[in-house]
């Protein structure tokens, strides 16, 4: 738990303000992940420095991950740390401001909307929109 901390406390005080800012949005970001053991595919935007255990997460190519989200790999259980994947399967976007959680994976080309929270283990079909706190179905003709 303390070497997740420590990794922590450096791309919260070192990296994000002096390197991931300025980097947001390109590929470089992408190559910064990677080095980290994060799976980026291939023409993946990520704006965002809120991916703690890069290793436990997966952007499949085209996927979006916005402004403000956090791919949250980790929560605590009765004080137990406990660790889990995230996925974005091929072109799913993630929308600024949202969180999802632990063992949780967005479909092929699923929409997650603002400011929305994926709750753990939750599992979203691919073609679908998502939205609210926690995620509901999007009824965009309402």
């Amino acid at each position: 738990m303390w070497a997740n901390e420590l990794a922590d406390t450096f791309v919260e005080v070192l990296a994000a303000p002096w390197f991931t800012g300025a980097v947001s949005g390109t590929p470089v970001l992408n190559l910064w992940f990677r080095a980290l053991g994060a799976k980026i595919g291939r023409g993946v935007w990520i704006e965002t420095h809120w991916l703690p255990e890069t290793d436990l997460v997966e952007v499949g190519d085209g996927a979006t991950v916005n402004a403000g989200t956090v791919v949250q790999t980790h929560l605590f259980h009765d004080r137990v740390l406990a660790l889990d994947e995230v996925v974005l399967r091929r072109g799913a976007t993630l929308g600024p401001n949202s969180v999802i959680l632990p063992a949780a994976a967005i479909g092929r080309h699923a929409v997650v909307g603002p400011v929305s929270l994926v709750m753990r283990g939750e599992s979203l079909p691919d073609k679908t929109l998502w939205i609210g706190n926690p995620i509901g179905p999007w009824d965009q003709a309402g």
